[in-house]
């Protein structure tokens, strides 16, 4: 399998600010975290209230600690990841922005890359595939930013996922996405995603009202 590019400290640190960004969403638009506060209490207040945090952030480290050559810290991390968040990621996932988990039973394994804000529900698995008639090969997904991947959804081999995909529920995709697609069946199909706009052709966009 190619080693994907490693990840240094100052790119890790990036990273976790991406993921509080993602986190952090919710309770600054509803008030629960002002925005004028600084953004360490922001991290610790992530830490100790949104429930799959900690899992991204260990995830973080797991990688940095692959990457400096600490492969048994790294395995430990991934180990601790598992049994406390019910979360398995492979030393070999990277993503190029942030990351939000909802919560637990996510897999995700092989060269697997992620863009920016890839969202994730429960029961999860993002990796390789050997089904019969397809080739067995270590690399995994290509996912873009902005897609949603709903509860018990299967994303399986060397495919590509545009931005701005959804993956419905219980989804089991392996094959290409195009950008602005939903994905649904098992196995899926794809077709273009329809706006709240295009559903009601009443509903004034922004900037079109008269």
């Amino acid at each position: 399998m190619n080693r994907q590019p490693k990840v240094t400290w100052a790119e890790t640190r990036r990273l976790i600010g991406l993921d509080m960004d993602c986190f952090g969403e919710w309770p600054l638009a509803f008030g629960a975290f002002r925005a004028s506060r600084p953004r360490w209490q922001l991290f610790f207040y992530l830490m100790g209230t949104a429930h799959m945090f900690p899992a991204v952030f260990i995830y973080r480290l797991q990688v940095l600690a692959y990457d400096a050559g600490l492969g048994p810290l790294a395995t430990f991390l991934s180990r601790l990841n598992h049994r406390r968040y019910g979360v398995t990621i492979g030393h070999n996932v990277r993503t190029t922005g942030g990351l939000y988990i909802a919560h637990g039973h996510v897999v995700m394994d092989g060269s697997i890359s992620l863009g920016h804000g890839v969202q994730i529900a429960p029961f999860v698995t993002i990796g390789l595939t050997n089904s019969e008639g397809t080739p067995f090969d270590l690399h995994g997904p290509t996912i873009g930013d902005h897609v949603n991947i709903g509860t018990g959804a299967k994303i399986l081999g060397p495919i590509h996922i545009g931005d701005w995909v959804k993956i419905g529920a219980n989804s089991v995709v392996v094959r290409d996405v195009p950008s602005h697609h939903t994905a649904v069946g098992a196995p899926a199909r794809s077709f273009p995603t329809v706006s709240r706009a295009e559903r009601e052709p009443g509903t004034a966009t922004p900037g079109t009202a008269g």
